[in-house]
């Protein structure tokens, strides 16, 4: 037995209101694929026809009315995904500065205690890799991240910033913050010893 699919009709012979019964389920199927929330993919659903109204003038039929709607979609859910990341980021980077490091007057609170190992012995420490490895692993990942592209990978501030997709300053502010977390734990972990 042969399924025959019926062909939705053409966008100027659809009504508006009629635009949920034909269209919703799909939309809602594609948001909820992305977002995984019921409430968010309802609301980016609505979002969705309701600029769809707004631009219906625009539609020129080069393809068809459910894959502009999906277009439509795929936009909000980015631009979601945009504010949010940028809110979180904003949060985190405000929360991993750590309050005891400074001072009010933002000077050191203590004065960091030199390491008495060479670098050469240090590096060829298995254990101290690992108490390294153990460092990294803690640190938040928006930091770690960079560090690894930095100091593992090689990879110039420049790179990091289009692939991160963040500035080049707050890669710098990252990078920062990483080497400062890093030393901190390795002084907890490792050097205190």
């Amino acid at each position: 037995m042969v399924a025959v699919e019926h062909a939705k009709p053409c966008f100027t012979e659809v009504d508006p209101t009629e635009w949920v019964d034909l269209y919703g389920d799909m939309l809602m199927s594609y948001a909820m694929a992305r977002l995984r929330r019921q409430d968010l993919a309802e609301d980016m659903v609505q979002e969705t026809f309701l600029a769809a109204w707004k631009r219906r003038n625009e539609f020129e039929e080069r393809s068809k009315f459910s894959t502009w709607l999906i277009a439509i979609l795929r936009n909000k859910i980015a631009d979601h995904f945009r504010a949010s990341g940028r809110e979180a980021q904003i949060s985190e980077e405000s929360e991993m500065i750590p309050k005891d490091l400074f001072t009010k007057s933002g000077k050191w609170s203590r004065l960091l205690t030199p390491w008495n190992a060479a670098p050469d012995q240090i590096a060829l420490n298995r254990e101290f890799w690992s108490v390294f490895a153990s460092c990294l692993a803690q640190m938040p990942a928006h930091l770690s991240h960079v560090y690894r592209l930095r100091e593992l990978k090689s990879a110039a501030v420049q790179e990091i910033s289009e692939q991160v997709e963040i500035s080049v300053a707050n890669v710098s502010v990252r990078l920062h913050r990483a080497r400062l977390s890093l030393r901190q734990c390795l002084e907890e972990k490792w050097f205190q010893e």
